[in-house]
């Protein structure tokens, strides 16, 4: 097993505190409530939806995968803020720095925000703007 498997494991381990086999957004919340200040539990919701491809709002070792990439480039962000952690995260989950209007939609739903978006796609700086309207840092 590599080096980034070994790592990814250790920390699926962290996350999975009651050894389900899977990551729910209670252990979500409580690991980055105990490593990181001012993320709400909205922001969990998000990563979760980033990150879980079946839908069933847990996060399984398979899915991991891409949640690991996801939070590793959230939390090595060099720049700070809530808004800046979801763009990065969203970013990466898009593989673009472009963020597509169904993105945004989800990214607007976990902060319980329904609309429809219109728009193709949105660059860095628009994405802060439009978020910013719900998240104050």
């Amino acid at each position: 097993m590599g080096a980034d498997l070994q790592m990814q494991k250790k920390i699926f381990e962290e996350f999975d505190t009651d050894g389900s086999g899977m990551i729910d957004s209670m252990e979500i919340a409580s690991y980055m409530a105990e490593h990181y200040t001012n993320f709400p539990l909205e922001a969990v919701q998000l990563l979760i939806s980033l990150a879980d491809k079946d839908g069933n709002g847990e996060i399984d070792k398979k899915e991991f995968a891409d949640f690991y990439k996801i939070i590793l480039a959230s939390v090595n962000s060099e720049e700070q803020g809530l808004r800046n952690v979801i763009y990065t995260a969203t970013s990466v989950a898009e593989n673009s720095d472009k963020i597509s209007g169904k993105r945004m939609e989800q990214v607007l739903k976990c902060f319980g925000v329904k609309r429809q978006i219109d728009k193709d796609s949105y660059d860095k700086a628009e994405f802060l703007q439009e978020i910013s309207r719900f998240i104050p840092y």
